[in-house]
């Protein structure tokens, strides 16, 4: 049993203040019981009484959102929705029948104003409908915010890394002596004391594997990209391979979302007559022509900006 701070009135189960930490029951707390348990744990802590919100000023405070958070809410406001289709038919019926009372006002009065008790109360649920659709919307925004977030972290972990594609995988390969031969196909002398590592990595839904190079300084790796650019023609046979021959292509290593980004640019590029698309320092670049400026594209959003 707790007693309450407001009107010393014992209860089993209310609210505590997180600030002054004094125990309410919910009408002392001006809080339902089922909105104090949907605040959850951490808005819980954070929640405060109303002679601690009247006596301190109110700081906006945003709180750090987690994927996992938004979308249980997301989820919560899509359930309470379902409802939604059904409470507008009820409002389009309830219009109906009101237009029909209305002739008939002086024989229907009474009928009348249960008509108008019942719509106030259908608009109060709409309102709050409504409230939950700005709701929905604003976690909508931070979910895209901590996906671009997300995403952009998970591409800064690449920054040193180059993709080599068009290697055929060999048994018992030495991936360094290949990594030496296009080294020195492409006239770029680069030490092993300079890498990091250096794998096979594979690629969805094919049988083929790139190679992935970590360099440990970011301006190697960009000027051994650089110099692999410049030989345009690098083929397997260049590197030693006997056989047919096939082009081998040095980029910055993508991850799997930037390459969707890059796919979504090149055709949006196209479609909107740019001449130039290329990626440099992990980035996104796009240039209509050589006297327009360079455009950078970091999410969807950034296509708007190809007009």
């Amino acid at each position: 049993m707790k007693t309450c701070a407001a009107c010393n009135v014992q209860f089993h189960d209310g609210v505590q203040c997180g600030s002054c930490k004094k125990h309410l029951d919910f009408g002392c707390a001006n809080i339902s019981e089922s909105g104090w348990r949907k605040l959850g744990s951490a808005r819980m802590a954070q929640w405060k009484c109303p002679m601690c919100r009247s006596s301190s000023p109110a700081v906006s405070t945003p709180e750090p959102t987690s994927l996992d958070t938004i979308l249980g809410e997301i989820r919560d406001m899509k359930r309470q929705l379902l409802n939604l289709p059904a409470l507008v038919e009820d409002i389009r019926a309830i219009r109906d029948e009101l237009a029909g009372l209305k002739i008939s006002c002086e024989r229907a009065g009474g009928r009348l104003d249960e008509f108008e008790s019942r719509l106030t109360e259908v608009e109060e649920k709409v309102s709050k409908v409504d409230n939950l659709h700005e709701t929905v919307n604003r976690l909508q925004t931070d979910l895209s915010s901590t996906k671009f977030l997300q995403s952009s972290n998970e591409q800064r972990s690449r920054l040193n890394n180059v993709e080599i594609k068009g290697v055929p995988v060999k048994k018992d390969e030495n991936l360094f002596s290949i990594f030496e031969a296009i080294g020195k196909r492409i006239n770029y002398n680069c030490p092993k004391s300079q890498v990091n590592y250096i794998s096979r990595v594979p690629i969805f839904n094919s049988n083929e594997k790139l190679i992935i190079v970590s360099f440990l300084n970011r301006y190697v790796k960009e000027d051994f990209v650089a110099a692999a650019r410049a030989n345009k023609d690098l083929s397997t046979s260049d590197i030693g391979f006997q056989g047919s021959s096939q082009r081998v292509y040095v980029n910055d290593h993508l991850s799997i979302e930037y390459k969707k980004l890059l796919s979504k640019v090149k055709l949006t590029a196209k479609d909107k007559q740019y001449e130039y698309v290329w990626v440099k320092h992990s980035k996104i670049h796009v240039l209509k022509n050589k006297y327009s400026k360079v455009i950078i594209i970091r999410k969807d959003s950034d296509l708007n900006k190809l007009i």
